[in-house]
């Protein structure tokens, strides 16, 4: 199989996606619902290339398209960056003042003032009610169909199964989901609508706030590590840091005192 992307034979493994084969050869494509850690879903449609397998070229999306034989790709093309300017100017009328969006604004020529604004605090990439589910949160999901599509909860109301992990606001690509600690209770915003209310749990060594340790015991099970010890419910993760850190510590130096080694 002969890959050749923007004029450079580049080394390809057949059903690599071409961002795969794109990002092992140093090549940028840039995406915003794109995670490693979660299948590619193409909702932003931002990675966008032209593809050429023998029957002219056509855009598709790069993320989820996997090279099965002979082609060549244009990841910058005057076609390519057109498509890519319209969908950012798209884009930033639903999130306004995204540091992100701005930055490729410049980088592909972007005129912000195109398109009436339409705030939404949200670009429905997708990342925050994929993550849940995989983490198990239970929380978040897509909503709606077509241009009426939107992340909720169920019934639109605060939910109940929230494990308040964070993992979509760390996801989000323009920041809008807010996670708030504040009078010993964790607070999920989305879209400026509270998504869930968590009460956090008091260190019973230090005495400060924090976010719920997740119960891997389970997961331990299915992975096959009965040995890993369960995580200190009462404890937060600095102070387990450091209680660990001192246990080593002292670890090393038992060594020396009982004539052990290694």
């Amino acid at each position: 199989m002969k890959i050749i992307m923007d004029g450079n034979e580049v080394a390809a493994t057949s059903g690599q996606t071409i961002l795969e084969v794109a990002r092992a050869n140093g090549v940028r494509i840039p995406t915003l619902c794109h995670n490693d850690a979660l299948e590619p879903a193409a909702m932003c449609r931002l990675c966008t290339v032209e593809v050429d397998e023998g029957r002219g070229p056509r855009l598709v999306t790069a993320c989820n398209y996997p090279l099965r034989r002979d082609a060549q790709v244009f990841t910058n093309s005057e076609r390519v960056r057109a498509g890519r300017k319209l969908i950012i100017e798209m884009l930033y009328t639903r999130c306004r003042g995204s540091e992100l969006l701005e930055e490729l604004g410049r980088e592909y020529g972007a005129d912000f003032t195109r398109f009436a604004p339409n705030d939404k605090q949200c670009i429905m990439c997708g990342l925050c009610a994929r993550v849940c589910e995989r983490v198990g949160g239970k929380t978040l999901t897509l909503s709606g169909r077509g241009v009426e599509i939107t992340v909720a909860t169920a019934f639109d109301r605060a939910s109940e199964f929230c494990i308040a992990c964070g993992a979509c606001a760390r996801i989000c690509p323009v920041q809008t989901i807010k996670m708030i600690d504040e009078d010993g209770e964790r607070r999920i915003l989305v879209q400026g609508r509270e998504a869930s209310r968590v009460k956090l749990i008091e260190c019973v060594s230090c005495g400060k706030r924090f976010g719920p340790v997740l119960d891997l015991k389970e997961i331990n099970e299915r992975a096959g590590d009965s040995k890993v010890p369960p995580p200190n419910q009462g404890v937060c993760p600095e102070c387990s840091r450091r209680n660990l850190a001192a246990r080593m510590a002292e670890r090393h130096f038992e060594q020396f005192e009982t004539g052990e080694e290694g």
